[in-house]
């Protein structure tokens, strides 16, 4: 077999479309459909069942896949092994971040990291969503949950703090709420449960008692900016809160602790650009800790 055919297969599988595994691997995509012909023809096996433009792999494909994924992650730990021995830093190094983290954190100190090793390029992946190691989305995750199975290497990036805020103009219109009990009275966002994901998003739950939000939105920026609007409260990471001046912490009793996991894929371990970048995150997180993690008083 021939390598570039399975790693457009590879990319195919992971992608679900020509058209997407196209855009991934920067080749056309009449490329990309007579590769995978071609390897379908030379192995005498359909590996996709057609459905319009979407490819889905079928039981043949799967195999392949596990074992193009095995030859993929000998060939990077051999690489990387090699990368190591020529002390090489160059290459670019791809960051899966939680939006909250990637926009109201990781942009506004992106630059200077890029500035701090020249060699390396970074990308920051900032969506709503978890990332997967294992098909190569990106170089380093960070996460909400903490990823318990998979080749893997984590270590916790960080807690963080989530508190109710809201604006003076909110509160001269409709009132401070003092206590819990309060809220049922006032406007409040927050996320679409049945679009969450991950299930740690859903804090608004307080002894049994869940407050429910009266706009909602799958955006955490989105969600700063209503509070900011001043027609509603919300419950905000503190980080990304920091240097907005016209929110104001209410209800600091209940305030609720999350965490950020970074992870690598093993293969990558030992990739020396990999591993820069993954010590500078730690250590900017550890420098910042009070951002993340306030001191949290007991008073309303």
């Amino acid at each position: 077999m021939d390598w570039d055919d399975l790693r457009v297969f590879l990319s195919v599988a992971r992608a679900g479309t020509v058209s997407e595994a196209s855009r991934v691997l920067e080749i056309d995509h009449s490329t990309v459909s007579r590769r995978l012909a071609n390897l379908e023809s030379r192995i005498g096996i359909r590996l996709f069942d057609r459905a319009g433009r979407r490819l889905r792999i079928n039981a043949a494909g799967e195999q392949l896949m596990r074992t193009a994924e095995r030859l993929e992650s000998g060939l990077l730990s051999d690489l990387a092994v090699l990368e190591s021995m020529q002390g090489s830093r160059v290459g670019t190094v791809r960051i899966g971040v939680p939006e909250g983290l990637g926009v109201g954190y990781l942009a506004g100190r992106i630059g200077a990291l890029a500035a701090s090793f020249p060699e390396i390029s970074l990308e920051l992946v900032a969506l709503p969503q978890n990332y997967s190691l294992a098909a190569r989305e990106v170089d380093i995750a960070i996460t909400l949950d903490r990823p318990q199975f998979g080749n893997i290497a984590v270590r916790k990036l960080t807690d963080y703090v989530l508190q109710f805020f809201g604006t003076s103009d909110y509160f001269k219109a409709f009132g401070r709420p003092a206590s819990l009990e309060d809220m049922a009275g006032h406007a409040l966002c927050g996320y679409i449960s049945q679009l969450l994901f991950t299930p740690l998003l859903d804090y608004l739950v307080f002894d049994g008692v869940r407050l429910n939000p009266t706009i909602r939105s799958t955006s955490i920026v989105a969600q700063l900016e209503m509070v900011k609007s001043g027609s509603a409260l919300g419950m905000l990471p503190v980080f990304m809160c920091a240097d907005q001046s016209t929110l104001q912490p209410i209800l600091k009793a209940h305030s609720v602790i999350r965490s950020y996991w970074l992870t690598v894929h093993d293969d990558l371990r030992g990739v020396e650009r990999i591993r820069i970048i993954s010590e500078a995150l730690v250590q900017l997180a550890r420098q910042d800790r009070a951002r993340f993690v306030p001191e949290i008083g007991s008073a309303p």
